[in-house]
């Protein structure tokens, strides 16, 4: 099936959004499975957009006034579209009221909630019938996903009150640590969980020589302190972290690799570190050796098949990243444009789980920054639930803005990159508040859901991987979503 929609996306004035908004929208099933993006913008503002799945949800970029820039859903009260026609911003407005509505069944809302819904219904109604229908249709919008998210977090408040999660792994990768000083105070008050570097460039530097001297140094601090160790990750194929002598050779002779590394590593460390990332980001997304998908797929199995060889007790994790998988509507991987249609993480673990019967205990999700409401992230992760595996929240950050002369330089950052793809202001523009907000909300939401078993930040001290999300400052003082965290970790373990 394939055919073409119109769909009107309309300023607070009226007038059609500017292009780089327009040309952003996208068609997915009602599983998050997007379309490549086969769209037209026409000389009246209308987006012509080809659809081939029936229902389909919509998604686009919008501006929303008094909130910032984030993915906005709209998927007609779960029931999803088969019309050739919408308004995007009324049907995103209808979707996000009826959200909040659906969330708040036995929950009683806090004042900051009701005022949100109540303004959210006002200015809709306001939208149909009084003066400036178009801004009030904006600011309906804004006030339903501010009451949609905050009556979630609320709901999975009470159920994490009813049901603390004492056995939750928090975490955090340890790249930094260099012995026991503020770095390692501040990481074992709060956290639980160490996550410890197993790049190839870093151990396997030349062919055959495999040195684990980091590894080790890391490990002997872990296991004074306290903390269960990961390994992080078996495979990655990235160019970032492989070395030179990889290159040029054929799949056959890399999968033999991996199986030696693995064998060799996880028997070296087993009994002390029992959960690994067995494959990172094989959903063709980072694939410097260009495998085929059926050749990254044979590489997950060889990956988790000798996990379980080299010890059955251990946790293996595929881990993912990009989970939305916006990336596959505009037909690029992180090294450009790709010829065939990209495989979102979804669809890779339905073919790995259903179709292939890979042998692996735990769904691994990075959740840097998805530029998404906690209402879409929700569901997303009602998504990835349905495959009946625990899940760990693998790698996450969100900005903490500028200060202390770090600048948050995102406009230099590549937009199809992955942290490029994170860009967007949630609530407000980025600060040490807004982060912090972020964490507390996002680690509530994911640890009243019983299939989450871990929540790993990334990275603890900067400079990070996503430019100012660390919890330490490079001298190492905290930013405040250190001290959120702490007070909310009493909440989640039940103390």
């Amino acid at each position: 099936m394939s055919k073409m929609i119109r769909v009107k996306m309309t300023d607070t004035d009226g007038t059609p959004m500017p292009e780089y908004l327009l040309s952003t929208l996208y068609a997915t099933d009602m599983h998050f499975d997007p379309d490549v993006r086969k769209s037209e913008i026409t000389s009246d503002g209308i987006v012509e957009l080809q659809v081939t799945k029936e229902p389909y949800m919509l998604h686009a970029r919008v501006n929303i006034p008094l909130y910032g820039n984030i993915w906005v859903m709209a998927h007609n009260h779960g029931q999803g579209y088969t019309q050739v026609s919408v308004d995007f911003v009324s049907e995103a407005v209808e979707t996000y009221i009826w959200e909040a509505e659906r969330l708040s069944s036995g929950v009683t809302l806090s004042v900051y909630a009701q005022s949100h819904l109540d303004a959210a219904r006002e200015y809709q109604r306001l939208s149909r019938k009084g003066p400036a229908p178009h801004y009030c249709r904006l600011k309906a919008l804004s006030h339903a996903i501010f009451a949609a998210e905050a009556t979630l977090f609320e709901a999975s408040a009470e159920r994490l009150k009813v049901n603390p999660r004492p056995e939750m792994l928090l975490g955090c990768n340890a790249w930094r640590y260099s012995g026991k000083d503020l770095y390692s105070k501040y990481f074992t008050e709060l956290l639980n969980f160490a996550t410890l570097p197993f790049y190839y460039y870093q151990v396997v530097p030349q062919e055959g020589v495999y040195d684990y001297s980091r590894r080790d140094e890391l490990l002997e601090w872990c296991e004074s302190a306290g903390l269960k160790a990961k390994g992080h990750p078996l495979w990655f194929g990235h160019g970032h972290v492989n070395p030179d002598w990889m290159y040029n050779k054929s799949y056959k002779e890399l999968s033999a690799f991996a199986r030696e590394y693995i064998q060799k590593t996880v028997t070296r460390y087993k009994g002390r570190i029992d959960i690994w990332d067995s494959i990172n980001e094989p959903h063709d997304w980072a694939n410097c050796f260009n495998f085929s998908q059926d050749e990254l797929m044979d590489l997950a199995r060889v990956c988790c098949e000798t996990v379980r060889e080299s010890n059955p007790q251990a946790t293996s994790i595929v881990n993912v990243c990009l989970p939305f998988g916006e990336y596959v509507a505009g037909k690029f991987v992180c090294w450009g444009l790709a010829f065939d249609k990209p495989v979102t993480p979804l669809k890779f673990f339905e073919r790995a789980i259903e179709e292939k019967k890979i042998d692996f205990d735990v769904i691994g999700i990075q959740m840097y920054f998805p530029a998404r409401d906690m209402v879409a992230i929700s569901r997303l992760l009602d998504e990835y639930a349905r495959f009946g595996k625990p899940i760990h929240i693998t790698e996450m950050g969100v900005p903490g803005g500028t200060g202390r002369g770090v600048k948050l330089n995102y406009d230099q950052t590549d937009p199809k990159s992955q942290v490029g793809l994170t860009r967007g202001v949630w609530h407000a523009p980025w600060n040490e508040h807004i982060q912090a907000d972020w964490v507390e909300q996002f680690y509530t939401i994911a640890s009243a859901r019983p299939e989450i078993t871990a929540l790993t930040w990334w990275d603890f001290q900067d400079p990070g991987f996503m430019q100012t999300a660390p919890f330490l400052f490079e001298d190492r003082v905290p930013r405040e979503m250190y001290f959120r965290l702490k007070a909310l970790k009493n909440r989640i373990v039940g103390k």
